[in-house]
């Protein structure tokens, strides 16, 4: 009770400190290698139990699979604190044969305290030992026994040695004591009796055999031969030894043989009695004596039986012979494989011949049947897996970027067919499914179209037209666009998820006709959420074409012209030239017309905006056209809808002028001639015939009463009669100095000279006393008066 108070404490502290736990194997689960021919007490494997409060914890080995006793119960020491270090070694029944089985599965559990911990071992077995194996009788201190009547045949067979699966051939044997000795052996194994036959019918030999395989490895035996008497009915067996094979999984009493000897009154029994088989006394019949499973006991593959047959009423007339019984093994299981199915993820780039699983098979049958793999695919993992020996490996690119893969949540299904050697055949099939996990590999790629057009004039929210991009990744063509380095305000805008373009601001084509934008196209990682680490992106560059509409009228600068011409001037010769002009490219040609003023159809405007004139008629007479015009020119952009005007104003003033000669050297074309019809409509007034007496009697009086008063102050100043010098001015010095409206002589022609004086030409007036003369310019056809002394000018 002390003890347990002591120790109480220090338990306790050492869970303070953090040792006590859930108990748990260290180094557990694990795999071993054991060579097949380690002895008896071989060290297997060391490990520890941990964490475990119990002072004297259990560990067995709960299952051995397959079913065996060839390991010891693990032994135990206290290595510290909870703590136990355990050790399994291989008992003494233990006959490791890597053909046989070449893997255990040891299933070992604890029990500590309330706890229970299981962990398991694998411990394959290597085939290492390349020397025959001769049977255990015959290759003991004792050896085995034969006995043989002396009157056997000479050189018959009298037994046979028998080895456990010889591995390297040829097998040859060799009597090495007494050499030299009158038996013989030869392949396979068999001792002959002396050729000259036994000369004693006692004696007993003693003969050492040495077996060697085509690798020089070896291994002896012992074997006894005693020499019995021949009686009158002597007991005898047809041959000294023989070979029966018989399948495992018989069943309790399968019939192995029937032994027959010769002489009567025969009883059979088992020299060396066997728990395996038996045989009846009376018929010499050999059967089982349970059913024999080579997979759960490998050692009743051979069993060689002495069997004697003697009489009943004289035991010595006796004879024995050796039954070799071999149990050849049923193919009776499927492969058994580790892992038993196969459920990976591996990325999509993975290469060809990633390893995917190693299968780890046996063949639970006696004989260890040698395995082959194969893989039966189902339709979308056609080619896409392989096996290399025992592992299964990608044969081809897993794909993932397809509408196939995805009905079927991208996942490769196939199925690996492990089959033996065995007859019949063996199978296992072990599922596979491989899901393929995606990788980013391709950047989207932009498929126009490249260019579009807009009209300047269309709304807000107008669809401009839609870029499309695709990606090849999974689910295709999930990519995002948007408009880099783009205009402010912005113009355009990009559906992020479509590629729609849309139109947010105003166009003016005469302002810009063109936009270049730059479209970014970015994939979406096939990610609900943007992956900005694995996304691409592609650049794309669209041009976007403004289309002109006729949104602005005509403008002439300036509006309106203020003309003055002779009324010679040539009708080829505009009389003035509308500067006008339409920002709108697209209506670029204007057309005029004249929409007033143009009184009796004097004036034409062309194409161009050049206005010309017809000819003008002066006639007192006859037609007296008018001298001043108010041209209204209409001046249109278009012919159809829409049409923007706008109206120039040209006022023209008409100088009549005649003259009397050519004014140019050069044939003036005359025009044909077009028929004209001319509405002159004039108003007049037509008063009583009463005012017009009284108006024509007062003028009377009042121009009598100007012509009294002109002559009185002519007569009185003398300045009048010769008028003032400084009132006159040289006539070509007037011209120089007329108005810059005042028309422009045509075709540059000088006025005329002075006409010659005419000496008829009295004075009639103050005026007439200053200029002696009286001419018209043959340019303009306007009179002047000159004087002839003077060479002064004025115009009349």
């Amino acid at each position: 009770m002390g003890s347990s108070s002591l120790l109480l404490p220090f338990v306790t502290i050492l869970c303070i400190q953090g040792a006590c736990g859930q108990a748990e194997f260290l180094d557990l689960p694990y795999t071993v290698s054991v060579r097949e021919s380690a002895p008896i007490g071989t060290t297997v494997y060391n490990f520890s139990l941990i964490n475990c409060t119990s002072s004297n914890p259990t560990v067995t080995i709960t299952q051995v699979t397959p079913s065996s006793t060839y390991f010891n119960t693990p032994t135990q020491t206290v290595a510290g604190p909870s703590t136990y270090d355990l050790e399994i070694t291989l008992s003494s029944t233990a006959a490791l044969n890597a053909e046989v089985v070449n893997e255990y599965v040891l299933e070992i559990t604890a029990q500590c305290g309330n706890e229970t911990v299981v962990g398991q071992l694998f411990v394959k077995v290597i085939n290492d030992v390349p020397e025959p194996q001769c049977e255990p009788q015959f290759s003991s201190q004792v050896g085995d026994k034969v006995q043989v009547y002396s009157n056997v045949p000479a050189s018959s067979v009298i037994y046979t040695v028998v080895l456990r699966q010889p591995k390297y051939t040829p097998v040859t044997f060799k009597i090495i004591s007494p050499s030299p000795s009158v038996f013989t052996i030869t392949s396979p194994g068999n001792v002959r009796a002396p050729a000259a036959g036994f000369a004693n019918s006692n004696a007993v030999y003693q003969l050492q055999i040495m077996v060697t395989d085509g690798r020089n490895n070896t291994c002896n035996g012992t074997l006894n031969v005693q020499v019995l008497p021949v009686y009158a009915n002597a007991i005898n067996f047809t041959s000294s030894a023989y070979v029966f094979i018989i399948p495992e999984n018989g069943g309790p009493s399968y019939l192995v043989t029937t032994l027959k000897a010769s002489g009567s009154n025969v009883i059979y029994e088992l020299i060396n009695p066997s728990t395996t088989y038996y045989i009846e006394p009376v018929t010499g019949t050999i059967r089982t004596a349970f059913n024999l499973d080579l997979e759960t006991n490998p050692s009743l593959v051979t069993t060689v039986l002495q069997v004697r047959a003697y009489d009943k009423y004289q035991r010595s007339n006796s004879a024995t012979t050796n039954v070799t019984i071999i149990v050849t093994d049923v193919n009776e299981f499927s492969p058994q494989c580790s892992p038993a199915i196969v459920v990976e993820e591996v990325s999509q780039n993975e290469p060809v011949g990633f390893k995917l699983a190693d299968f780890q098979c046996i063949d639970p049958d006696y004989n260890g049947t040698t395995l082959t793999y194969s893989i039966v695919p189902n339709t979308n993992s056609l080619y896409s897996f392989r096996m290399s020996g025992t592992q299964l490996q990608i044969n081809n690119t897993l794909n993932y970027d397809s509408y196939a893969m995805a009905s079927v949540s991208f996942q490769y299904s196939a199925t690996v067919v492990v089959t033996d050697s065995g007859k019949p055949p063996r199978t296992t099939n072990i599922p596979i499914f491989v899901t393929v996990t995606p990788v980013n590999n391709y950047p989207p790629q932009c498929n126009g179209p490249y260019t579009y057009s807009v009209n300047e004039n269309e709304p807000f929210g107008t669809v401009v037209g839609q870029l499309n991009a695709t990606d090849a990744d999974y689910p295709f063509n999930n990519v995002q666009y948007s408009i880099t380095g783009g205009m402010s305000p912005p113009v355009f805008y990009i559906t992020p998820r479509t590629g729609q373009i849309t139109l947010l601001g105003p166009l003016d084509y005469e302002t810009k006709t063109t936009y270049n934008l730059q479209i970014q196209v970015v994939d979406l990682n096939n990610d609900i959420m943007p992956d900005p680490v694995h996304q691409m992106t592609t650049p794309c560059s669209i041009t976007i074409n403004v289309q002109d509409y006729n949104d602005n009228p005509p403008v002439c600068n300036p509006p309106f012209y203020h003309k003055t011409i002779y009324s010679t001037l040539l009708t080829t010769v505009p009389v003035a030239s509308l500067q006008c002009s339409d920002i709108d490219v697209t209506n670029a040609v204007l057309f005029y017309s004249i929409v007033g003023g143009n009184t009796n159809n004097l004036f034409d405007v062309s194409g161009a905006g050049n206005v010309f004139h017809n000819q003008f008629s002066f006639n007192p007479d006859g037609i007296y056209n008018p001298t001043q015009y108010e041209l209204l020119i209409l001046v249109t952009d278009s012919t159809a809808s829409p049409q923007y005007s706008t109206t120039a104003t040209v006022f023209v003033t008409v100088i009549p002028w005649t003259t009397t000669q050519p004014t140019t050297t050069s044939t003036t074309p005359i025009p044909q001639k077009q028929t004209k019809i001319v509405n002159v409509m004039q108003q007049y007034w037509q008063p009583d015939a009463w005012f017009v007496a009284v108006l024509t009697i007062t003028g009377a009086l009042l121009l009598g009463a100007i012509a009294l008063l002109t002559w009185a102050l002519c007569t009185r100043y003398p300045l009048c009669v010769r008028g003032p010098k400084e009132g006159t001015e040289p006539l070509l010095q007037q011209s120089s100095l007329q108005n810059p409206e005042q028309p422009t002589n045509p075709n540059n022609q000088q006025p005329p000279p002075p006409a010659k004086e005419k000496k008829d030409v009295a004075p009639v007036s103050p005026l007439s006393l200053q200029f002696d003369g009286r001419a018209q310019d043959p340019v303009t056809g306007r009179e002047y008066l000159f004087n002839s002394h003077t060479g002064e000018r004025r115009w009349v």
